[in-house]
């Protein structure tokens, strides 16, 4: 597979995260997708106080014949006792799916489960979702696994592991179209791997506004391994008793996979026109780092097989994601602490501290991937590559100074937060400021030049919320056509490894000025 580099990443000065969808509690919906029903038991005696008004359908007894039972009544006593002691603890494994055999008015339903233990009570989750075919068997799911990780951990780049993934991944569960999305920063996404069927939109490199996954939505990605929609065409269930008996108040479903979905979110996958949808969280340091999103024309409910078996894959994926993240911060790391120990060198060997930051063999030029730089030390100011004039700088460090720049200071968009600098963005876009003496104007700094980028988005981020005049209903963008924005007054940004790298040399120049003087 032929590799592909890293994109460019730019911030996006405008924040897409959208405080009014993020402020939605979808957890206290109180409301389940039909495929399953929901049950609700006292913690101490298991005694169903709240079931979903689908019960009889599912189970084969009515809500109010169920109501207040012991769940014991309905169960074989060894499962019984298994749902006991998972509830306690004895044999918590996770959310681990179990079955089920329900007994009501002399039939036997034979049922997936998933229990949810609370404080105050424990919720059961239950589908009919039986039918696997031989493909979902243990030996065939284990063997793609297998075959899928040896596969990524040979993979050259997060792009070539999130393309690896989606190709395999389409192939696996049947979908029609399987993304993997990125989160940048501001939380908006750029699809970096994509499998799909050939009459369907193309979305790869395209961005996506915070918005299209807001912060609620994904705060719940920690609690839930994946978010299934089998059908954006179904009729939400009520829960009765609407209030909780056990705290008067509405049940929290973060836990629930059977949790209904925002209007707003299934009128998202109209616009898509898909009908079905799934997707896992790809999670690196308990960070939410980006999404696995698969898209189905038609309705699509996998077995609680595959999906148990795509759960496990996304931990897979997000692990070699990790690992591949780690081995180039390495990298990088590395060859920094090398140039920074032969400028150290040559600023030892050097009798002047300017000189020996800007000129010779290593520079700060070269550490810092600077095209200009600039040092002000003991009145005098000196300059190499390509810088703003001695006059612009002093007006720089004077706003510095004016804001109280005293620690480490990095932007990639210097003139939206320094107007003055608009007139030399060309040289100045980015900044790197490392103070030495900032009450006397002393400092080491670096700049970048302005990077024109046009950014694709798969819509107008600008147009992803649609309110109506109430102020209280709204409605997400309906096309998802490229639409391209440039951004401009940007640098390339700082990385996290140069940030460290100019900490330690900051204090190695500190260190030699104290020693000297």
């Amino acid at each position: 597979m032929e590799k592909k580099q890293a994109p460019i990443s730019f911030t996006i000065e405008k924040n897409y995260d959208s405080e009014f969808c993020g402020s939605i509690p979808l957890h206290l919906v109180n409301l389940i997708q039909p495929h399953g029903a929901l049950l609700t038991l006292d913690y101490d005696d298991l005694r169903v106080v709240q079931v979903s008004e689908n019960v009889e359908q599912l189970l084969g007894i009515s809500a109010s014949e169920i109501l207040d039972q012991p769940i014991a009544g309905f169960l074989p006593a060894a499962q019984s006792e298994d749902i006991r002691g998972k509830v306690q603890g004895q044999n918590s494994q996770g959310k681990i799916p179990f079955n089920i055999t329900f007994l009501a008015q002399g039939k036997e339903s034979t049922l997936t489960a998933l229990v949810h233990p609370k404080e105050e009570y424990v919720l059961i989750e239950v589908e009919n979702n039986r039918d696997s075919s031989r493909q979902d068997s243990f030996l065939e799911l284990y063997q793609q696994i297998k075959y899928l990780t040896s596969l990524i951990k040979q993979a050259g780049s997060t792009q070539e592991i999130a393309q690896i993934t989606v190709k395999e991944m389409k192939k696996l569960t049947g979908f029609d179209r399987v993304l993997a999305y990125q989160f940048d920063p501001q939380w908006n996404g750029i699809v970096i791997g994509q499998a799909k069927e050939e009459d369907m939109d193309d979305y790869l490199d395209l961005r996506f506004p915070a918005s299209d996954v807001p912060k609620q939505s994904r705060d719940l990605y920690f609690s839930n391994p994946y978010r299934l929609i089998p059908t954006r065409s179904y009729t939400p269930i009520r829960l009765t008793p609407l209030i909780n008996p056990l705290t008067l108040q509405f049940t929290d479903l973060s836990d629930c996979n059977l949790r209904s979905v925002a209007t707003v979110h299934l009128e998202y996958l109209a616009n898509l026109q898909v009908m079905a949808s799934m997707s896992l969280p790809l999670i690196i340091d308990n960070k939410l780092w980006g999404l696995i999103s698969c898209h189905h024309k038609s309705p699509k409910n996998p077995s609680y097989e595959l999906r148990s078996a795509l759960e496990l894959l996304s931990g897979i994926v997000s692990a070699q994601l990790a690992s591949k993240e780690r081995e180039q911060t390495i990298e990088r790391r590395s060859r920094l602490r090398g140039m920074h120990a032969q400028l150290l060198e040559q600023l030892y060997t050097n009798p002047s501290l300017p000189e020996g930051l800007l000129s010779g063999s290593t520079s700060l030029l070269h550490l810092f991937n600077l095209t200009g730089a600039a040092v002000l030390f003991e009145g005098g100011v000196w300059t190499s590559g390509e810088t703003p004039t001695d006059q612009d700088i002093k007006e720089l460090v004077y706003w510095l100074r004016r804001n109280k720049t005293d620690k480490l200071y990095t932007t990639d968009t210097l003139p939206n937060q320094y107007a003055r600098s608009r007139e030399y963005k060309d040289l100045a876009s980015g900044l790197m400021v490392l103070p030495i003496n900032p009450e006397q104007g002393e400092y080491m700094i670096g700049f970048r030049p302005e990077v024109l980028q046009t950014v694709s988005w798969g819509g107008n981020p600008n147009q992803a919320i649609q309110m109506e005049n109430d102020g209280k209903t709204y409605h997400p963008r309906n096309s998802f056509s490229t639409y391209q924005e440039t951004v401009k007054h940007t640098s390339l940004p700082w990385l996290a490894e140069e940030v460290e790298a100019a900490e330690t040399l900051r204090s190695a120049v500190l260190e030699k000025i104290i020693k000297e003087r």
